[in-house]
């Protein structure tokens, strides 16, 4: 995949990564909040509704594929991404808030669920084919969207530019691939990415504020 890349120079400006933080900030903020919007909805709309069933209905062939990879959203994905950017890339604070921002999310996208409660798609789809779990609990917002997205971010700072874009698409896919799986309402995947960005964005400003007034003592 290439090697790990690392501002050597500039270590406390990681968000200089992002060439327009402030458009990945807002449209993460609107990502939330549309798709909040839609959650709270009873019933469930119909284009929602929809949309699902035809996702669900993708071949088992593309769920068998899917499904390795949307492991990435479990806390298993960033713990593997930060032991990367610490072992390849030598950036061992990057690699600990990596780890910090997943645990943060996946525990944050938990908090979302009982705010919100709604049920996840069998609740409102009896016959729905769920390919995961007993397709019980919560889904607002999804939790393995939100963390892949937040590990995405996190391994972007430290990958080359021409192996970032491949990092949103994984976080893309596991996404999508909860929704394949039965387990998740569109909206949920997109308050998830949303959430997770936002998480990200947030530690690695946290991580440029502790770097920068480190260099002044």
């Amino acid at each position: 995949m290439g090697t790990m890349h690392h501002n050597a120079t500039d270590p406390s400006h990681r968000l200089a990564t992002f060439s327009r933080v402030d458009l990945i900030i807002a449209t993460a903020v609107v990502g939330v909040v549309a798709s909040a919007l839609v959650a709270i909805r009873r019933p469930v709309a119909g284009w929602e509704l929809a949309a699902t069933d035809w996702v669900v209905n993708s071949p088992d062939a593309l769920a068998n594929t899917t499904y390795p990879i949307m492991q990435l959203g479990t806390l298993g994905g960033p713990i593997v991404v930060a032991l990367a950017i610490g072992v390849i890339g030598r950036d061992w604070a990057l690699s600990a808030a990596t780890v910090t921002a997943g645990i943060a999310t996946w525990w944050g996208a938990k908090g979302v669920k009982r705010l919100v409660e709604r049920g996840r798609p069998l609740e409102f789809m009896s016959d729905l084919v769920v390919r995961e779990g007993d397709g019980s609990g919560l889904g607002y917002v999804s939790g393995h969207s939100a963390v892949a997205a937040c590990t995405a971010i996190m391994a972007m700072v430290a990958l080359p530019r021409r192996w970032r874009p491949a990092a949103v698409a994984l976080a893309v896919v596991v996404g999508i691939a909860r929704i394949i799986h039965g387990v998740h309402f569109p909206a949920d995947v997109v308050g998830g990415w949303s959430f997770g960005v936002l998480i990200a964005i947030g530690a690695l400003a946290l991580l440029d504020l502790v770097e920068r007034r480190g260099d002044r003592t």
